[in-house]
């Protein structure tokens, strides 16, 4: 139990059962070996460690578009009416649209519990959270290497009862190294014959900031999306990517993902 609870942040006044739910919970999801089945298994558990009625995890790509979702007992009209209605149309209070994101990359803590009742009214409120009669949700993400979040969760409530302190403190003790755990699948790589290619890249002797640039190219990340996770003008980035079409002996992006990612 010592070794548990050393391999945690030490908090006052939390249930030592905690420690052992949160590591057995990490343990569990250590056996996923992608993305997307790490946040898949993740939310199946989840319920285990925080009773909820329905949940939902939308996950996105390098620009932040959403390119794919897992749900928990919410019925296909109200996933299409959220991503086609009130994110499309804006209709959606900004503090609760994924694509304009409520959760700020490596603020701690980057969880949120909503209380909907005390929620001001709006259209999204009326006819989309009060429809499903909603009356608490805990969403949170993960994010990559770059601070771009890349799967957002909503673990929701039907019935009139708030989080209790244990569901709260198991998966508040567990978030925090499961998402360093979803951030090294970046790290290592997710796409086996991108990583095998990578090992040819050093004939073309590529900068540091030129492979910076052309791993996130390779990841599908927009030029001012690059510009923005690597903290450079868009025209800088322009320039180091004029140099890499050098070095590969391409003219245009098409062409250089193609030769980098079949080597």
């Amino acid at each position: 139990m010592d070794d548990i609870i050393y391999a945690f942040p030490k908090i006052k006044n939390i249930d030592p059962s905690c420690y052992i739910d949160a590591y057995n919970l990490i343990l569990e999801c250590s056996n996923a070996h992608s993305p997307r089945s790490f946040a898949v298994r993740f939310l199946e558990l989840a319920g285990a460690m925080c009773a909820f009625d329905r949940a939902f995890v939308f996950f996105l790509d390098a620009n932040g578009e959403i390119s794919g979702e897992y749900t928990i007992n919410i019925q296909d009209q109200w996933v299409d009416e959220y991503l086609n209605y009130y994110l499309e149309c804006e209709k959606c209070p900004p503090q609760f649209s994924i694509k304009k994101s409520m959760y700020h990359a490596y603020e701690l803590p980057n969880s949120r519990i909503i209380k909907w009742s005390d929620v001001p009214k709006s259209e999204f409120l009326t006819n989309y959270i009060h429809a499903q009669k909603l009356t608490y949700s805990w969403g949170f993400s993960f994010f990559d290497l770059n601070g771009k979040h890349r799967v957002v969760f909503s673990l929701d409530r039907i019935q009139d009862k708030i989080f209790s302190e244990i569901e709260i403190n198991r998966l508040q003790l567990a978030l925090p190294i499961l998402n360093n755990m979803y951030r090294n699948f970046y790290y290592q790589g997710t796409d086996n014959n991108a990583r095998k290619g990578e090992a040819g890249w050093t004939e073309y002797n590529f900068t540091k900031r030129e492979f910076e640039i052309v791993n996130l190219l390779c990841q599908g990340m927009s030029i001012r999306n690059i510009s923005s996770a690597l903290y450079i003008a868009k025209t800088t980035t322009y320039k180091h990517i004029s140099h890499i079409y050098e070095k590969v002996g391409v003219s245009s992006q098409k062409d250089l993902l193609f030769k980098l990612m079949n080597l």
